[in-house]
């Protein structure tokens, strides 16, 4: 039987109807790769490192059994499908939805494909915010610091503001923030 793996996803975008395209993600996810077990609120962000449109940003807490390589080529294959277009030139740009992993458990791993924990993560207030709102205690792989140190650490200046908006799962609308479900 395989192990099942605590991840922790970053979920943005800002192209359309970005509630619609989270909220379409996180079903997904839910339904096809992993289980959701926590969501954070929505946070607007401006965009990072390009001019563009505002993102709706929010973290996901999902177990599953896949391998981190698999699992990347499941969210890979999800972005795709809700329409995410990459290009082949050097930096930012506007999407429908971009899913990074932040965590996958404590594995540290570099390769061509994947790199965990996410080696920008740290430096950006718009995945730590919301990454703390699901996991206050979350002591970050590598850095062996526990989030809020990695916040009060973040050089991000970027205003980031909490929505009174949340993102719960069709399938277990009653998903928040850092409760465990339990299905009867």
């Amino acid at each position: 039987m395989p192990k099942s793996t605590t991840t922790f996803l970053s979920l943005g975008s800002n192209l359309n109807d970005k509630l619609q395209y989270l909220q379409t993600a996180v079903d997904s996810i839910n339904q096809n790769i992993g289980s959701v077990c926590a969501i954070s609120s929505v946070f607007q962000t401006p965009s990072w490192g390009f001019e563009g449109n505002d993102f709706y940003n929010i973290c996901i807490e999902v177990t599953t059994d896949l391998t981190a390589i698999a699992f990347l080529e499941d969210l890979l294959a999800l972005e795709t499908t809700l329409g995410r277009k990459r290009s082949n030139t050097q930096g930012y740009e506007n999407r429908v939805i971009d899913i990074d992993i932040i965590l996958f458990d404590d594995l540290v791993m570099k390769s061509e494909k994947l790199t965990v924990p996410h080696p920008k993560a740290f430096m950006r207030k718009f995945v730590l915010l919301p990454l703390e709102e699901i996991k206050s205690d979350l002591v970050f792989p590598e850095l062996n610091l526990p989030i809020k140190e990695v916040l009060e650490n973040c050089e991000d200046n970027s205003i980031v503001t909490k929505t009174a908006i949340q993102i719960a799962t069709k399938k277990n609308t009653d998903i928040t923030k850092n409760k465990d479900i339990t299905e009867d």
